[in-house]
């Protein structure tokens, strides 16, 4: 039997995988003290308040091939250390697989608690336990991993196996105790009644006969037992009064069965009652020397514990700000869905659809904005699917649905025109009725594919097609699906008239010092004034650039007249200014784009330091390439700033690869100042990482004193919104700068 692993101990946890980086990642996971304000910032990102939960210390060691890791287990074991937990990956070539190592370990040590870590599809659950046998000690976790459902897991297992340890060893030490009974009968009871009674378990103790022995008042208390049983002597009346609390006595009543047909076995399980508590009991043959003389049973309320798991089981399969499930459980339903139709000879089909503007909500409302219309989104999605489907949010704005029960694609065709109809209804977002539209492919098992893989990339394909054929449309998936319609064509042909007829044009805003009250650069914002339609701001324009590749000559227009003003400034003799520029994902996966920047600059004549380019979390976590052109363009002497931190769903392990300049905090959180404690707490937490990181800190949407006040006393350097302005043509920034005019805010959207 292992020892007892105190509360305040270091609890050993092994890592099985034959990824060294892995075994970084989870050290690094696994033994961070994080500040209780970087604490609070990872709840309010979980977007859910949840308890402070205290990390135990760790002890983690490593091992990269299962062979390895159960030699360690067994050398654990024998010096009495145990390991309460271990991290297996499934996949370890060439030697023993995850299920092969878990196997070999239970051998060993049957109490410790398994992660089995894994991105691939090798065995379903199903399968899992047709090979290791049902266990509670055995979870799976999908990769990539989250931050803080590895650190609850590590939390919860490693207290679970030292309840299950001291659940052990008291067991053991009562009937050692019952074993060594003083010189008196008297003294024996006195002192085992003592013990029973200041244990936090229910105990029940039972002879051979079936009679009733022994019990504490934990065990009448924790049951609800009436005291007219009290007096008892009979089990069977206890059972008879157990199966009218549980919700499924029967699986209790197999156990207790079986338990008589073998008196010498020891149990371990769980049951739940119909007031939704639930009780974890372990059984044991009591005896005296070596005969058994009758069973000890001891039952403790993991309620909570259990709800614990729960919980983290949900998150694991579901999305924290939808709740609709996400790409780990979606996976799983399609997998099962193409066994059992396959089997049938049923079809089902899947539905992979976006939001067509989506990226604008965000770039001209705000990201709080984005996550409102997200959920509204989820909870119509929800209320209008049959209960047979299951609709999943994939990241971002990205949604599938699986359709069952169909029996010919007319069933389809009136859920996805059902579906464009939900979606275009108008939305509320912060005073405004937005109108939003999708575009859905669709692909039917077995027709368009046989795995769960080819099936979503077929309908995303198909969803691409339907996105470039036009707003608000459908697409079933074909080999020669149709190019895009006359009315693509036509927004495509306006938006190329406007570039080459010069009716875009730029307005600044300024970004102030906020120690000196001192206006130190402008950003560069790019409008349409269209002759018929007059001005049309980005959210109106910029997704049809990204989708026709349109957005690259804008960028480039953008970026050559920012640049050319700002030095057409300086001749002037106005104070010199830094000009920031919004740099696109596509840009920054252009491979000249380090060049083109350069030959901008010399063309203008303006110095690199006065340019600054701000980039997006998402289009450098999705280009990893991106890292070599920032270092490229920061050794030119350019500034590099990061827009809307904060709000990517990225983690922030990339931070330390990039030579930025300036982070710049998203204006959904700045806006929440005075109104919400859990922004105000991320906004010092990224001031005080930036700060860490010797990055300068900008903060965007500031529109009040109270605002401006907060970010000053948390040491922000620098400011923009319309508490100081909106963004301004050239000629009033001019006026500003030349000191013939203070800041005024245009009417201009910004």
């Amino acid at each position: 039997m292992h020892n007892q692993t105190p509360a305040n101990a270091e609890f050993r946890i092994i890592i099985i995988d034959d990824n060294p980086e892995i075994h970084h990642d989870f050290i690094k996971i696994l033994t961070n003290s994080p500040s209780s304000s970087l604490s609070s910032l990872k709840q309010q990102i979980f977007s859910q308040t949840i308890d402070q939960i205290a990390l135990p210390q760790f002890q983690i060691d490593t091992a990269s091939q299962g062979k390895e890791g159960y030699e360690r287990i067994a050398d654990a074991i024998k010096q009495g250390k145990p390991y309460a937990l271990a991290f297996v990956d499934i996949r370890m070539p060439p030697g023993w697989d995850g299920i092969e190592t878990i196997k070999h370990i239970w051998e060993l040590d049957k109490t410790i608690q398994i992660v089995i870590c894994t991105a691939y599809s090798d065995y379903s659950w199903e399968e899992t336990i047709a090979q290791l046998g049902r266990s509670d000690n055995l979870l799976i976790l999908k990769k990539p991993f989250d931050f803080i459902a590895v650190r609850q897991l590590a939390s919860a297992l490693t207290k679970k196996w030292q309840l299950f340890q001291e659940s052990k060893l008291y067991t053991t030490s009562l009937e050692k105790r019952i074993q060594e009974r003083t010189e008196t009968i008297q003294q024996s009871l006195s002192r085992l009644r003592a013990t029973l009674e200041s244990s936090t378990d229910g105990i029940l103790v039972i002879d051979n006969n079936n009679n009733v022995v022994d019990f504490n008042k934990k065990f009448f208390s924790m049951w609800g037992i009436p005291e007219r049983l009290e007096s008892e002597k009979s089990f069977d009346l206890f059972i008879n009064f157990f199966k009218n609390e549980l919700l499924s006595p029967n699986d209790f009543l197999a156990d207790i069965l079986d338990l008589k047909m073998d008196p010498e076995k020891i149990i371990i399980n769980t049951i739940k009652f119909k007031n939704e508590r639930i009780f974890e009991y372990y059984s044991q043959p009591q005896k005296l020397d070596t005969k058994t003389i009758g069973r000890v049973y001891s039952f403790r309320d993991i309620t909570e514990r259990a709800e614990l798991e729960n919980k983290l089981k949900y998150q694991a399969n579901h999305d924290s700000l939808t709740k609709l499930p996400n790409r780990v459980l979606l996976q799983e339903v399609i997998n099962r869905s193409v066994t059992e139709c396959f089997q049938s000879n049923e079809i089902f089909a899947i539905l992979f659809f976006d939001l067509d503007r989506f990226k604008l909500i965000n770039d001209s409302l705000s990201h709080a904005a984005g996550d409102e219309l997200l959920t509204t989104l989820a909870k119509r999605l929800k209320s209008a699917i049959r209960s047979c489907d299951m609709v999943a949010r994939l990241g971002g704005d990205e949604f599938v649905i699986v359709v069952k029960n169909i029996t010919n694609e007319k069933n389809v065709r009136d859920i996805a025109e059902n579906l464009l109809s939900i979606i275009s209804a108008p939305f509320i977002l912060e005073n405004r009725e937005i109108t939003i539209t999708t575009s859905i492919g669709i692909s039917f098992f077995p027709k368009d594919g046989k795995n769960t893989d080819i099936l979503l990339r077929n309908a995303d394909a198909a969803m691409y097609l339907a996105k470039k054929n036009g707003a608000n449309h459908y697409q079933f998936y074909s080999e020669d699906l149709n190019r895009k319609s006359l009315e693509f064509l036509e927004k495509e042909m306006q938006l190329r008239q406007a570039i080459n007829r010069n009716e875009l044009f730029l307005l600044y805003q300024p970004q102030m010092d906020i120690k000196q009250d001192k206006l130190v650069a402008v950003e560069a914002l790019v409008r349409w004034q269209n002759p018929e339609k007059g001005l049309i701001l980005p959210i109106d324009f910029i997704p049809l650039a990204e989708e026709t590749g349109l957005i690259i000559p804008i960028g480039e227009w953008v970026l050559k007249t920012a640049c050319a003003q700002n030095k057409a400034w300086q001749d002037a003799g106005l104070p010199p200014i830094r000009v920031a520029v919004n740099i696109t994902t596509q840009q920054l996966n252009q491979y000249n784009l380090a060049e083109f920047v350069k030959k901008v600059l010399k063309d203008t004549g303006l110095k690199p330091e006065y340019l600054e380019l701000e980039l997006t979390e998402n289009s450098i976590v999705s280009n990893t390439a991106s890292v070599n052109t920032i270092n490229t363009l920061k050794e030119l002497g350019i500034h590099i700033a990061l827009d809307d931190f904060g709000t990517g769903y990225s983690g922030l392990s990339y931070l330390k690869n990039l030579r930025l300049d300036r982070l710049k905090i998203d204006r959904s959180f700045v806006k929440n100042i005075q109104i919400n404690r859990g922004d105000e707490v991320i906004i010092q937490a990224i001031i005080t990482m930036a700060h860490s990181l010797n990055l300068e800190v900008l903060a965007e949407g500031v529109e009040t004193k109270a605002q401006m006040d907060f970010l000053k006393n948390l040491k922000c350097g620098e400011i923009q919104g319309f508490y100081f302005n909106k963004p301004l043509s050239s000629s009033d920034l001019e006026k500003v700068l030349l000191g013939n005019a203070s800041i005024i805010p245009t009417k201009e959207e910004a």
